[in-house]
């Protein structure tokens, strides 16, 4: 019986895949194609693995190695996607997604960035490490999109999307969340138990206080859009 039963370096030999040399940053997406439209900003960008439904490409930009990922959309498989990307070296990994936001003057498209979790996923228990986010990618990402509505502060992971009641958000906001999401927890705790240097940056995609859900608003995909073209400035 072996110390752990599956790891990425099983995968890796499993699929016969060799591990990139170095990797300078990754970019982990919350949707598939998100992750498919950052691509078309790196020339000739090479698909490293598929594995249980997360894709994971490199590319070249200047001197720099880039890893660009579907990293999963729920706690349990960002934990195993974000698993992977620390196996290829990453050392700075930046997370980009959606949430629900906890404010009720946050419109569809508002920036996010978290600076803590509050935690009601059950994966990252399995991760005995402190949860810790990037001061300097926070930094980073509040000067290059300056010119955004941006808000700052706790965002609550859940596992139950459908169980977002009335109570429930009333708890979360008296702890102070500002917004509502399903993976960070697993990315952050995953990512601290490897050491690697990790943020967020989510957009507001719907307002759980006034009831707003704007998941196929133009505003919504306008403002990914513009979070896509601003990748290159993290490089």
């Amino acid at each position: 019986m072996r110390k752990i039963h599956l790891t990425p370096e099983i995968i890796f030999k499993l699929y016969n895949i060799k591990k990139p040399e170095k990797i300078d940053f990754a970019f982990s997406f919350d949707y598939k194609n998100l992750a498919l439209k950052t691509l078309a900003c790196f020339k000739n960008p090479e698909k490293i693995i598929n594995f249980s439904g997360l894709v994971f490409w490199q590319a070249d930009y200047k001197d720099k190695k880039i890893i660009i990922s579907y990293g999963g959309s729920y706690a349990p498989d960002t934990a195993i996607g974000t698993e992977l990307l620390c196996f290829l070296g990453a050392g700075k990994i930046l997370r980009i997604g959606l949430c629900g936001g906890l404010k009720k003057e946050m419109e569809i498209g508002d920036l996010i960035v978290a600076d803590s979790i509050l935690d009601y996923t059950g994966v990252s228990k399995f991760y005995p490490a402190k949860l810790k986010i990037s001061l300097s990618l926070n930094e980073r990402i509040k000067k290059i999109f300056g010119g955004y509505k941006i808000y700052c502060g706790k965002v609550c992971s859940t596992d139950a999307l459908f169980r977002e009641t009335k109570d429930f958000i009333k708890k979360i906001k008296d702890k102070n969340c500002i917004a509502i999401e399903m993976a960070l927890s697993g990315f952050f705790k995953v990512a601290g138990f490897y050491k690697k240097e990790a943020g967020s940056l989510l957009v507001v995609s719907d307002n759980l206080i006034t009831g707003k859900i704007g998941f196929r608003e133009k505003k919504l995909f306008e403002r990914l859009n513009i979070v896509i073209r601003k990748i290159l400035q993290f490089l």
